[in-house]
């Protein structure tokens, strides 16, 4: 055992650790050089997915304009047409009347983060995401969820664009077929989205991880889009119904807006 032990070390010995130690640096640059061209390539990737994101959210949003430009020209075709929003325009502004007490104000704050919140929270189960806390308080809201592949856009942008007690009213409408009560779920939706509108003019800010994190520009067209959608969804209620408003809101006006494109 002795003698092949005095033969290893001395094999060891001759040899040129110089080129060992070379070709260790020159692996190890190697391996670096290839992380570095990989991280290039899916940053470049990165980049281009989210231009043609922008790109396509850019053509969303003119839709969404011509899709609002229909939407007001039909229910402002006549006095009859306009006067089936009345119950509508008076929640919308009894809402802000209303937040002009302090009180009523205070709290109002306070369901404001509530709403924010639980629409993250909403969305997070829509996307199969598991709860782990969800906390709203004067100090400290938030809601922590477990991660996923996919899901992380509509999640994070969703409160800003999604007026949720709203679409939680429309369904209401079914429920009767008497016009007074229709009125005042109609005055009910009216005041939901005005709370809508006053949250996202008070919590939508440039600098919000919300709106940086999947990117600016991607996530205000993405609430522009939508904003323009739930305007339209809301204001053709009353006199379309909700299942006709969905289908022109979402199929009919958009489809309007490719119509020159379109064989006759």
């Amino acid at each position: 055992m002795t003698k092949i032990r005095k033969v290893v070390v001395i094999f060891v010995s001759k040899c040129d650790l110089s080129v060992i130690c070379k070709y260790n640096v020159f692996t190890h640059l190697s391996f670096t050089k290839e992380m570095k061209e990989t991280g290039r390539t899916h940053e470049i990737l990165e980049r281009i997915g989210y231009v043609l994101d922008c790109i396509a959210l850019s053509v969303l949003v003119l839709v969404a304009l011509h899709v609002l430009a229909t939407t007001i020209r039909i229910e402002t075709i006549s006095i009859g047409r306009i006067k089936l929003h009345t119950a509508l325009f008076v929640g919308f502004a009894a809402f802000f009347l209303l937040f002009l007490i302090p009180r009523v104000r205070e709290n109002t704050r306070w369901m404001m983060k509530f709403i924010h919140e639980f629409t993250h929270l909403v969305f997070a189960l829509l996307f199969f995401r598991k709860i782990r806390r969800f906390n709203v308080d004067d100090k400290d809201s938030h809601v922590s969820y477990s991660g996923g592949w996919f899901g992380y856009f509509p999640i994070t942008i969703s409160p800003y664009c999604v007026p949720l007690l709203t679409l939680a009213l429309l369904p209401w409408r079914y429920t009767t077929g008497d016009d007074f009560f229709l009125l005042v779920i109609d005055f009910f939706i009216g005041m939901s989205y005005a709370f809508h509108v006053c949250c996202w003019v008070s919590q939508i800010r440039l600098y919000q991880p919300d709106i940086t994190g999947p990117g600016t520009v991607k996530s205000l067209l993405a609430v522009t889009w939508l904003q323009i959608l739930n305007f339209c969804l809301v204001l053709l209620t009353p006199s379309s119904g909700v299942i006709l408003a969905l289908k022109r809101v979402f199929v009919d006006f958009p489809l309007g807006a490719f119509s020159f494109f379109l064989p006759a």
